[in-house]
């Protein structure tokens, strides 16, 4: 049974937008699948409260009339996924006679029965529909050379995941073609790798195809009506490295094919000529360095054509080529050894639908998270979320609420819930999976998450946001908490400030990564959301120059500003992202040896806290642990009465449970953690005011880059570390930070109908933090020296003895 057998009715109807940050007054179009019925409906809505779940308020949205209103002619919008290159037809790659070399990284030779992207693989040519030229894995994972609807295959498959060196040399006058197939490694027991030979009657016929890389197109003409690039529709996609292309218009002998593999010389003048030796200069057509311009999405041809190409669908750039000796370990430091470039059948960059409608925002719309909601007559339902924003440089309000759109990236259409082996050993349950889930786990072009793993195992480091979202939805649960998750938790932060009466902007991650301190400085106070965990360095230097003017942070979430990320600058503002997971932190996947660097900007990724940048220095606490079964609660700690802090606690009396209700896992402390800890960047004078510990079951896991040594003890019965630290700590020029320290505290904020110690605790640090002016001076005797470990007893961190175990 399919899934189309199991869930005919699944998702018919979806589509995302182009910005999901909106100044008012812009435009914002949006692409939108239907595939059913005739028509849908689009309609503005303003959300509030995404959470369906009974024991809260309830789902909320308010209608907002807009010209954009109205029924839409529905149709079917295809994404095509699949990295690949692309050098646009010339006439110099028409070759006749031909030598074609390459160095090939396998990592998916043959493709599995049911495999969702089934068909032999092409690797480099100009070939389509049996005319051209090219080379081609086969469906049993064995090189071969096409010319026209002719084939010579390699008598050995390719193993995957190790280079080999292939070269093809065809002789249009005799018709004889010979195939090189070399592993680079032979192992004692392997066959020996001898060429082949054959005659071929027929010459190359060309046409107007391009010639391509780890893809080939469809048919051998452009679809007008289509909006891959330059129409051509590709098939055939390719998964693995692919280093060092080179095209000869003749036939090259085996020494000159040896001396081919050094490419085009390093600088063309009258001394040196063209190739790597005189003799090869005259017939080069091209010789593609894929390591130079590795932050675009350009590939350099270093022949004399310069038949430079395009990439597609954001490959992973900045990858050991065949000669990498792991002297270097960065791109940026000497390119020579990375001259690879990885493919995958299921990288998508921009799922490129035709615009549906387009939705002018108008001037006076008040900052807040809206969406364009979409319903058929058939029941069908989907939410298309975009921030409106101010323009820059005028705020309409002293708060201001940051949309984590970056973590939304990371986290966009992950596949953990199916893909993840042992996610009932994490959860310590069976997860409950949505429709979106479903859906995701057939449908793998709708691409995948920086969690995930693509089909051919290697991790995901690119993200785009330039497709269908599904789980940034309002009504979306996750399986990992079984509560809203991301986007929809923030929502909850937004319900209570509307429900409260407070007038907020609403600004994202990419307004302060590209706009900077002119984003934030007007605002008295700056937001979270419940989980801003992935952050790139632009945005960390905004929020630090903004705390160290005089500006107040309210850290409302747990596992904050933990990856480092960099937005992608072959795309536009905030449209693609980049992580490299390397060999620390919480991660789903590792990085191979030398991949660390970004191919955006050629800095080493990781977490932000081995690149110097601790977490507790943005926030004030940093993460220890996760855990996905319970949540549980916060006491206060006698620093808690602090004259520094206890104003935060007017109407809340020292023996309170702090949060001992809520909608994400029954409780304000839980999913994931932070912790005061004066090692990890917490500032000496911060205040430990209450905290989680001893509360958490076995199944919160102390974080991997704090244990050093395996040992038993890293559970949350047997850890005291185990805990989320509610904190402050003052800033300089009258500024604050306070650190709730904990995911799944804005999922309180709402219990017995707003009217409860999270909400009141809350509201008692905003109503502080947004006034005019500077936060009130400390008394003269706190104001002295102190060091990392000369910290308070809370900070030491002696239990209070009522706590149990």
């Amino acid at each position: 049974m399919t899934e189309t057998d199991m869930y005919p009715d699944l998702l018919r109807l979806t589509g995302y937008a182009s910005k999901w940050s909106v100044e008012q007054g812009q435009d914002v179009d949006f692409f939108v699948h239907c595939d059913g019925p005739d028509s849908y409906r689009a309609e503005l809505v303003k959300l509030i409260h995404g959470d369906t779940h009974p024991s809260g308020p309830g789902f909320k949205e308010e209608r907002i009339d807009s010209p954009a209103n109205g029924s839409y002619p529905a149709r079917t919008q295809t994404i095509h996924a699949g990295s690949y290159g692309m050098v646009l037809d010339r006439q110099p790659l028409r070759v006749d006679s031909f030598t074609l070399q390459c160095w090939i990284w396998p990592t998916m030779p043959t493709k599995v029965d049911g495999y969702w992207s089934p068909g032999e693989q092409m690797i480099a040519g100009k070939w389509s529909d049996g005319t051209g030229y090219g080379l081609f894995l086969d469906l049993q994972g064995r090189v071969c050379l096409r010319i026209n609807d002719q084939t010579l295959t390699a008598a050995q498959p390719v193993r995957d995941r190790a280079w080999h060196f292939l070269a093809a040399t065809y002789d249009a006058a005799t018709g004889h073609a010979v195939l090189h197939h070399e592993p680079q490694i032979r192992y004692a027991l392997d066959p020996a790798a001898e060429p082949v030979e054959a005659e071929f009657v027929d010459r190359v016929v060309h046409t107007a195809v391009p010639f391509t890389f780890a893809a080939r197109p469809a048919g051998t003409e452009p679809d007008a009506a289509s909006l891959q690039p330059h129409g051509w529709v590709m098939t055939d996609h390719y998964n693995g490295k692919i280093d060092a292309v080179r095209l000869s218009r003749r036939v090259l002998t085996r020494l000159e094919i040896e001396t081919m593999k050094l490419g085009a010389a390093p600088g063309m003048d009258e001394r040196r000529g063209v190739g790597p030796s005189p003799d090869l200069g005259a017939p080069m057509v091209a010789a593609w360095d894929f390591g130079l311009e590795i932050p675009t999405r350009t590939i350099v041809d270093c022949g004399p054509y310069r038949l430079d190409g395009e990439l597609v669908g954001m490959p992973a750039r900045g990858m050991t080529g065949h000669n990498w000796s792991g002297a270097q370990v960065s791109w940026n430091v000497d390119h020579r050894e990375y001259g690879a470039i990885h493919f995958h059948d299921d990288d998508v960059d921009d799922a490129r639908w035709d615009v549906d409608f387009t939705l002018t925002v108008p001037s006076d719309l008040p900052s807040a998270v809206y969406a364009v909601k979409l319903t058929t007559a058939d029941g069908d339902e989907d939410y298309i979320p975009f921030m409106v924003r101010t323009p820059l440089g005028e705020p309409q309000a002293k708060i201001a609420v940051i949309m984590s759109t970056i973590d939304y990236m990371a986290y966009a259409n992950e596949h953990q819930a199916s893909n993840f082996g042992s996610v009932e050993a994490l959860l310590y349950r069976t997860p409950i999976m949505a429709p979106q889930n479903i859906f995701l786990s057939v449908h793998r072009e709708y691409g995948y998450s920086l969690y995930d793993t693509h089909a051919d195992g290697s991790g995901v480091h690119i993200s785009s946001r330039l497709r269908p979202i599904l789980n940034v939805r309002p009504k979306y649960d996750s399986w990992l908490t079984q509560s809203p998750w991301q986007f929809n938790a923030d929502l909850h932060l937004i319900d209570w400030l509307t429900e409260l009466g407070y007038e907020f902007d609403v600004i994202t991650d990419e307004d302060i990564s590209y706009d900077g301190l002119e984003r934030v400085e007007g605002y008295n106070v700056l937001i979270t959301g419940s989980h801003p965990e992935h952050k790139d360095g632009h945005y960390l230097d905004v929020i630090q120059a903004y705390k160290e003017r005089g500006g107040r942070l309210m850290y409302m979430g747990g596992d904050g500003f933990y990856w480092r990320h960099t937005f992608h600058p072959a795309y536009g503002r905030g449209e693609v992202t980049e992580l490299r997971r390397c060999e620390s932190g919480i991660r789903p996947w590792q990085a191979q040896p030398g991949e660390y660097y970004h191919q955006s900007d050629g800095k080493l990724g990781g977490m932000w806290r081995f690149l110097g940048r601790d977490m507790a220095a943005v926030s004030g606490t940093s993460m220890v642990a996760q855990g996905f079964d319970i949540s549980t609660y916060f006491k206060r700690t006698p620093e808690s009465e602090d004259p520094r802090v206890a104003w935060a606690f007017e109407g809340i009396s020292y023996d309170e449970r702090l949060g001992d209700f809520g909608l994400v896992g029954g409780g304000a402390a839980g999913a994931e953690l932070d912790t005061v800890d004066t090692t990890l960047g917490s500032p000496p004078h911060t205040l430990l005011v209450a905290t989680s510990a001893g509360l958490h079951t076995d199944a919160y896991l102390t974080v991997t880059e704090l244990i050093l040594t395996n040992a038993p003890g890293h559970t949350g019965t047997q850890n005291p570390r185990i805990r989320a630290d509610m904190a402050f700590h003052e800033t300089p020029n009258g500024g604050g930070v306070w650190s709730f320290s904990s995911i799944s505290y804005c999922g309180s904020l709402s219990h017995n109908n707003y009217d409860n110690n999270i909400s009141k605790l809350t509201a008692n640090v905003l109503n502080r933090f947004m006034v005019d002016g500077p936060l009130p001076e400390p008394d003269p005797s706190q104001i002295h020296p102190r060091g990392r470990f000369a910290s308070t007893p809370a900070l030491n961190f002696h239990l209070p003895e009522e706590l149990p175990y």
